[in-house]
């Protein structure tokens, strides 16, 4: 009896990130039990509390995690132009399965990837609103580049409000924009923004690294708000206002709105590639996103209690040796 893939999985890539994730569990079991220091193994370390906890659970059941590159030649093909809330998710699974690589979550890359992506982004973030020299756009041009490289699209924010930018250096490939009810959404993005906004999730998550450059990429994200919607956060006309400069910018034939309740069939007919015979994806609910809170708190009051604990054991140590040089 021959063992191996089964066929619903049985493609390149698909094979690479199930090798990849194999990887990924013996060394964080490797690390764990028998540190040992490395390169790459620094910006995983700095949170393994929290990615211990989340990681992998979102990369597995929600594709929430951050992606790895596919090969070197693997083709960018489609700018996902949705704005958080609108499905962005779903659509990243689904295209995932049809064009067989990695989608580069922007949202999640930039706050929770590698530390060269996040660094990436952020200089992206900073550079994109006051790129008017040839010089400055063309290392923007060369930001982008290098941080999609390996993909085969892109999707969320702050990608999503840099459609114009990603186009220049992606000319050939094509705009999706999930959309949905303005009513529904801003419903979905309040919630959202009334878990974020809690007066303690900056002091509980105060020691998980990767979310300590979270004050910065938010400030960046704002000054991209003011400079292309002239609005400084996400409010309740900001879909619309999205949606209507992706009009402006994008020319007619390369951009295509898609309802992630629709499923398969026009996403397919957009891509000119066949329906799956596998279920339609549907990714972070509103009860995912309050999952995603409770275990960054959790993660957060377990990183305080750890840090408590090396601060009595430092006070411990202090008071024997005075204790001892007294006496």
């Amino acid at each position: 009896m021959a063992y191996g893939f089964p066929e619903s999985i049985n493609t390149p890539y698909s094979r690479l990130m199930i090798q990849s994730r194999a990887r990924t569990t013996q060394s964080i079991l490797g690390r764990f039990w028998y540190p040992e220091p490395s390169d790459t193994d620094v910006s995983d370390r700095s949170v393994e509390l929290s990615e211990h906890l989340i990681g992998d659970r979102e990369l597995v059941t929600m594709g929430q995690g951050p992606s790895l590159p596919g090969p070197p030649g693997t083709k960018f093909r489609v700018i996902g132009a949705g704005m958080s809330r609108t499905g962005t998710k779903t659509l990243n699974e689904a295209l995932t399965i049809l064009l067989d690589g990695p989608v580069h979550d922007s949202g999640i890359q930039s706050l929770g990837g590698p530390v060269d992506q996040m660094k990436a982004w952020l200089d992206i973030m900073e550079l994109a609103p006051r790129a008017q020299t040839f010089s400055d756009q063309k290392k923007l041009d060369w930001l982008i580049a290098e941080v999609l490289d390996g993909y085969v699209a892109t999707m969320d924010c702050p990608a999503a409000t840099l459609t114009p930018e990603i186009m220049r250096v992606y000319p050939d490939a094509i705009v999706i924009a999930t959309t949905r009810d303005q009513d529904a959404w801003w419903k979905s993005m309040s919630y959202l923004n009334s878990l974020m906004g809690t007066w303690y999730l900056p002091i509980v998550v105060l020691w998980l690294h990767k979310t300590q450059v979270y004050g910065i990429w938010r400030d960046r994200f704002h000054q991209i708000m003011m400079w292309r919607y002239k609005q400084e956060k996400i409010e309740e006309d900001t879909l619309r206002r999205h949606e209507e400069h992706l009009r402006q910018v994008v020319p007619p034939e390369k951009l295509f709105f898609y309802e992630v309740s629709q499923g398969w069939e026009p996403l397919c007919k957009i891509l000119n590639v066949p329906i799956p015979d596998r279920p339609f994806p549907h990714n972070n609910s509103k009860g995912d996103a309050a999952q995603i809170f409770r275990d960054h708190v959790i993660a957060g009051l377990l990183s305080w209690i750890f840090m408590l604990m090396i601060l009595s054991m430092v006070i411990w140590f202090v008071r024997n040796w005075i204790v001892q040089r007294l006496s």
